[in-house]
């Protein structure tokens, strides 16, 4: 009878939350940083991400030719930008999920302007659906999926938390893992401290996620003055030793789960717009290639998306970081020749894709 009242408070406390306080996202709550904040949950661009409890935020589901920020996008049941529910694997379908953050993602690929919403190029596609489209092409007789597992400002430490909770039941093929800007940009706090992804702060959030009571409290006791981490000096949100460890647990997990994988070195326009910024990611870079070269795991470094073709490379990309659509058709390319090159594809007959 004490549990069944006590359970009975708790529902009438949340229904009169419901009833008498205005709605309060979970997105608002988990996005505590500053640099977090610009990226996902101000009010121009939290269009289209919401609350996660594991990684704070994701996509929204079911988002049916959304407009976010000139990029034109739909996304799955599953939160994932693809036109197909994803869940367990159909029987001999072969299934590549490409890891990563907005490059992955393919910001502003294509690119719309929101008073012309209709007015855009549909073949210019990520490199996720390139590949996609060009091994359905050449294998008219197999089932295959490609598919990112990728969202705008995500790091290593994100990528890595969201491969070790659904890799067991994706049961992909082949994981292909890129990351970069994100884990250089600087915050006041790194993400091992603001994600953390320990059981009793996940715990937190998903309960927060799901109750508009606890999230009132929430704000209220956060209004209040509850404790709050102090503010340290800007660091990188994950740093040099820790990107480099994150790519080797994501190769691990990769093949402890049957998977082959790739490691793209991420895309960097030039040296000359952020000199500080552009070193980082040359020696994150540098750091990357020699761990995957001394653990023998496929690595794919494409000269003209880096810096060091920063002359010259300026066809390949929107802005300072993201490729455009024909810096994803190089990607697609260049993937495609190395997988042909090292036969990681298995049965499957690997297209010649011109950029």
């Amino acid at each position: 009878m004490i549990y069944a009242v006590f359970l009975l408070l708790l529902i009438s406390i949340e229904v009169v939350t419901r009833l008498t306080l205005p709605h309060l996202a979970s997105l608002d709550l988990f996005v505590s940083t500053p640099q977090q904040q610009m990226q996902v949950a101000n009010p121009q661009q939290s269009a289209i991400f919401e609350g996660d409890p594991l990684l704070l935020w994701r996509l929204k589901p079911n988002l049916n030719h959304a407009i976010w920020d000139f990029t034109v996008l739909s996304t799955n049941a599953q939160s994932i930008r693809a036109d197909y529910p994803i869940g367990a694997k159909p029987a001999g379908t072969f299934r590549i999920i490409c890891l990563g953050d907005s490059v992955t993602f393919g910001y502003r690929v294509p690119p719309v302007w929101p008073d012309k919403p209709n007015d855009y190029n549909p073949d210019w596609l990520p490199y996720p659906m390139l590949l996609e489209k060009e091994l359905r092409k050449a294998n008219p007789n197999r089932s295959i999926e490609v598919f990112p597992m990728a969202v705008p400002g995500y790091t290593t430490h994100q990528g890595l938390a969201w491969l070790r909770r659904d890799i067991a039941k994706l049961k992909p093929d082949m994981v292909i893992a890129s990351f970069g800007w994100n884990d250089v940009s600087v915050s006041d706090l790194p993400d091992r401290e603001t994600i953390s992804t320990r059981w009793f702060p996940v715990a937190g959030r998903w309960l927060i996620d799901h109750s508009q009571a606890i999230a009132h409290a929430t704000r209220w006791y956060h209004a209040r003055g509850g404790p709050t981490k102090a503010v340290k000096t800007p660091v990188p949100r994950v740093s040099e030793m820790e990107y480099v460890e994150n790519f080797r647990a994501i190769v691990k997990l990769a093949r402890d789960h049957g998977a082959s994988v790739i490691v793209i070195g991420a895309p960097y326009r030039d040296s000359k717009t952020n000199p500080t910024e552009a070193q980082l990611m040359t020696r994150y870079r540098a750091a990357l290639k020699a761990a995957m070269q001394e653990s023998q795991t496929p690595y794919l470094e494409i000269l003209e998306l880096t810096e060091a073709a920063g002359s010259v490379n300026q066809g390949f990309f929107g802005e300072l970081i993201h490729p455009n659509h024909m810096g994803h058709r190089l990607m697609a390319s260049e993937l495609l020749e190395m997988m042909s090159q090292q036969h990681l594809l298995g049965d499957l007959k690997v297209p010649e894709f011109v950029p």
